[in-house]
């Protein structure tokens, strides 16, 4: 076995230390406290899908239900969307739906004037497949709940899509192509060739939403958001988020169940960012103080 001394070939366990920190961009957080939010499939949306029991919590009509095992069970379909999108990256490796266990241990808050709050040291994105975690055995009136941190994507400062640092380089959208002036007139208002009053000739494209591939940019910090989530509610990161891993709040730890494509590609399945806190501050921290050791507040969930 090759020892770790200068010269010599790393160890298994610390070449994937290399291999992480080749995935690793680090990126300046300017000194923020981002106020936690009851976690709610509307507010979430751009981010991915909220898991719950509509009758429970009051989404209706959000799904389509139907009766099922000789009327025994509703079924409510489509409650999250799974697919991946391996096939834009550079390896072509075809990937496979992964189920994992994380035991995610309660995180340790820090006081800041006089508030609890939660220091994000780090955010990541899986460029090509949607995530899911359901915890398991968190009854909804448990002390125990969970802090999902997102962010939106930054807009990329050129196309090469690269110039990030980020490898490998993300799979960048071809640049629109410019309309001509018989398609721009055709999809004027009337159409002056046809008369048609209607508002356009083809039909609109469907809203992007949570649960499709994010761009290539890096994270928004101005935009970050912080959910904390009940034992009976599940999530799903869509394609591309970028978030913290998960965070586990009380006393104790939370079993999840974490559903994703996975294709064996290090950088390719998983990308981070290290948030280094600007000089002489305190960096980007979620302030938890509604939520956590005080059981009023925390009733609101």
């Amino acid at each position: 076995m090759p020892s770790d001394d200068e010269g010599s070939l790393p160890s298994c366990g610390n070449l994937w230390l290399i291999i992480k920190a080749a995935l690793r961009k680090t990126i300046s957080a300017s000194s923020r406290v981002v106020r936690a939010e009851v976690l709610d499939p509307t507010t979430f949306a751009p981010f991915g899908d909220v898991i719950q029991n509509p009758t429970t919590h009051g989404d209706l009509p959000r799904l389509q239900r139907i009766e099922a095992n000789q009327g025994s069970a509703t079924k409510w379909l489509d409650v999250t969307k799974m697919r991946d999108w391996y096939d834009l990256g550079q390896s072509r490796k075809r990937a496979e739906v992964a189920m994992n266990m994380f035991v995610c241990k309660p995180r340790q808050l820090v006081t800041k004037a006089g508030s609890a709050v939660f220091p994000v040291k780090i955010l990541e994105r899986h460029p090509f497949t949607p995530q899911t975690f359901l915890p398991l055995g968190v009854d909804k009136a448990a002390e125990t709940c969970y802090l999902v941190i997102v962010a939106p994507t930054l807009p990329l400062r050129s196309r090469k899509g690269n110039d990030e640092n980020l490898e490998p380089p993300y799979p960048v959208p071809s640049p629109r192509r410019k309309r001509s002036l018989r398609e721009r007139l055709l999809g004027a208002r009337p159409n002056l060739f046809t008369n048609d009053s209607s508002s356009r000739t083809t039909p609109a494209s469907p809203v992007s939403s949570g649960s499709g591939r994010k761009g290539p940019g890096l994270p928004d910090l101005e935009n970050i958001r912080a959910f904390v989530a009940r034992g009976d509610q599940a999530i799903t990161y869509g394609a591309g988020t970028w978030h913290a891993p998960m965070v586990a709040l009380g006393q104790k730890a939370i079993d999840f169940v974490v559903v994703q494509y996975m294709n064996g590609v290090a950088i390719e399945d998983c990308q981070e960012c290290e948030l280094e806190a600007e000089s002489g501050g305190d960096g980007l921290a979620v302030d938890l103080e509604g939520f956590v050791g005080n059981a009023a507040a925390r009733a609101k969930l």
